[in-house]
């Protein structure tokens, strides 16, 4: 070796950049091999952790205009309503070359009916009357057309509180252009709701009495017809639809159908404080707000994917709820469900802070509604939701139970409230991870232009693409160290080996044997070989744990595939590789170089010793 080695140092500058160059050989081979690993490892682990949803709306085909009449400003408010010539339905959604991991599925909220339980309203609110709401017998204090707001006397409290008989409100017929005149000797009856604040020349002089009037809000009558729907959105007949809403009390009038009505209005008056929303699905993650962590499970567990496909009678229940009932993880809650709901959401109509929404519960023959079916449902896990800023259709509601959509029997759209096309809000789907691609490039050949998509991943657009740019830059630093480590052996081995044959012919005419002249000549070469190697191989392994998605280039990512409350990537916890794989990384790097510079110099060595060493020597004196 010590020969070999003063041969080496004979050229410095040769022996110093061969040493330089291998290192950087090594530490290149190893960074792509360890980034690649790396890049690998992390998507491996974190692939379970993001899904993939898409939520669809129908377009409209068109606009109506509907003319809505408005008291205060004596003209006619324009209020637009989208039309559809029909529903498009989750069939639609089923193309060639489109798997769905989850749905597609088309949500409806069902209202349950069970006073047994305190709601969050009643919780909230445990002494508090609900006035908005009246079923009333009134006379006017003057005789007046009530185009303006005029005062009342309430001479009978049908449905309400009875405290607030023989007392005085503010009334008008809002939204009627041509209301009738209403006589102080008379009596009348109607389904009042307060909504609109005080307006005309009587509120006017009264408010410059008591300013507080200001914020005070006039009584108005409803219809009392059914807001019963059919499938396709149009609303079942009824004779009172656009009728009379303000009747004059006469002998018998509870006898005819306008009494009966307003009777079984005031059975039903108080449902909304009882009825707790129930949410049929497939997966928890479609909706949106367990998707966003608006809502998650803080005991228990969350309802199986068997539990789902089989319709089990389990549910996840609110943890205010459980509380204010007193029951725990395990127990059984009763559900009979009054009424189906495919437009709006239980978020949109029982709001977190305890307002609701709930509007006339009739049929169309105008009697009360009846719980269509009635089950009892173990609960498997308990939530909790935040407020957050999100919309109200996107957000839980208020006491919402969620339960497998199979585990409803009746949800063909029993006793349908509300009904409308796929929304964003209802309507949604889960892919793999990685294929909102294809899944649109599969649309645009098969599917509709009446359906939209908006597609959330948690970020997974953005995670992948900075995977894939760390394993394209990993496979082209393993590329370059690989062809760098091929140039820097083919050329180094002529340098140190193949030139040095005349040195090889005199030491073996000095009697030294083949595998001393081998020794003589590769052990410097090959320790330069290794140690530059090994250190290089280290260079690359520590090196290689500085690099993480962040590094990689974010210009893959698109925004319009992740427009929901994605993860911040640099959330991502970037692990690093185990140090002992690491280690094995930079080690058989190490190796592979070696090992290849060690076959490269052999080969040309034997080459040299092949030949006759007088021979060798005469072509060198003959300047050959």
């Amino acid at each position: 070796m010590k020969n070999s080695l003063k041969q080496m140092a004979r050229t410095p500058i040769k022996t110093t950049l061969f040493f330089l160059l291998n290192l950087v050989a090594a530490l290149l081979m190893t960074l792509g091999v360890c980034i690649w690993q790396k890049s690998s490892s992390m998507m491996d682990k974190y692939e379970d952790q993001f899904a993939t949803i898409g939520t669809v709306r129908q377009r409209p085909e068109s606009f109506e205009q509907v003319r809505i009449w408005d008291a205060e400003e004596k003209r006619y408010s324009i209020v637009k309503r989208a039309q559809y010539a029909s529903y498009d339905t989750v069939e639609d959604l089923d193309i060639p070359g489109v798997t769905y991991l989850a749905g597609p599925e088309q949500r409806a909220y069902y209202a349950s009916y069970t006073p047994q339980y305190t709601k969050l309203w009643r919780s909230m609110n445990p002494n508090a009357i609900d006035t908005a709401v009246l079923v009333v017998e009134f006379t006017p204090i003057e005789d007046c057309i009530p185009e303006e707001s005029v005062k009342i006397r309430i001479t009978k409290v049908i449905g309400g509180d009875s405290r607030l008989e023989g007392t005085m409100l503010w009334f008008c017929d809002h939204s009627n252009p041509k209301p009738e005149m209403l006589y102080q000797d008379k009596t009348y009856a109607a389904y009042l709701n307060n909504s609109t604040f005080l307006h005309g020349e009587r509120a006017e002089e009264a408010k410059r009495e008591s300013p507080m009037l200001s914020y005070e809000l006039e009584y108005a009558p409803v219809s009392l017809s059914s807001q019963l729907y059919r499938l396709d959105g149009s609303m079942i007949e009824d004779p009172f639809r656009d009728g009379p809403e303000i009747f004059e009390v006469t002998d018998g009038f509870y006898e005819t159908d306008a009494g009966k009505r307003l009777l079984n209005l005031v059975d039903t008056r108080m449902y909304g404080r009882d009825i707790q929303p129930v949410t049929g699905t497939n997966e928890t993650c479609l909706l949106m707000a367990f998707y966003n962590g608006d809502a998650y499970i803080t005991e228990g567990r969350d309802i199986s994917g068997k539990e789902y496909r089989d319709g089990a009678k389990v549910c996840l229940a609110p943890r205010r709820f459980m509380e204010n009932n007193g029951l725990s993880l395990g127990d059984q809650i009763q559900v009979r469900l009054l009424y189906t709901d495919t437009r709006w959401t239980a978020g949109y109509c029982f709001e977190l802070d305890g307002g609701y929404s709930v509007g006339s519960l009739l049929d169309e023959e105008g009697n009360a509604l009846e719980p269509f079916e009635t089950s009892a449902y173990t609960v498997v896990g308990i939530y909790d939701t935040t407020v957050g800023d999100t919309d109200l259709n996107f957000r839980s509601g208020a006491d919402e139970l969620i339960v497998p959509m199979h585990s409803i029997r009746e949800r063909g759209g029993m006793n349908l409230k509300a009904s409308g096309p796929m929304a964003d809000a209802t309507t949604s789907f889960r892919i793999p991870n990685g294929t909102i691609d294809e899944f649109l490039a599969a649309w645009e050949k098969y599917g509709t232009k009446e359906l939209e998509f908006t597609f959330y991943d948690r970020g997974y657009t953005q995670l992948k693409a900075g995977i894939d740019n760390m394993k394209n830059f990993s496979l082209f630093l393993l590329a370059s160290g690989v062809i760098l480590t091929g140039l820097l052996l083919v050329f180094y081995s002529y340098l140190f080996v193949t030139k040095q044959m005349e040195r090889t012919a005199v030491e073996r005419s000095l009697g030294m044997t083949c595998g001393q002249c081998r020794w003589s000549i590769l052990s410097g070469f090959m320790m330069f070989v290794l140690i530059g190697s090994m250190a290089g191989a280290a260079g690359g392994m520590h090196l290689s744990r500085s690099f993480s998605v962040k590094n990689a280039s974010p210009a893959y990512y698109d925004s319009a595939y992740s427009v929901g409350e994605a993860a911040d990537i640099n959330e991502i916890v970037i692990e690093d590789i185990p140090l002992k794989d690491g280690l094995v990384i930079a080690v058989c790097s190490s190796l592979i170089i070696t090992g290849t510079g060690t076959v490269l110099a052999l080969k040309r060595m034997d080459r040299s010793l092949k030949r006759e060493p007088m021979q060798i020597l005469c072509k060198e004196a003959a300047g050959e």
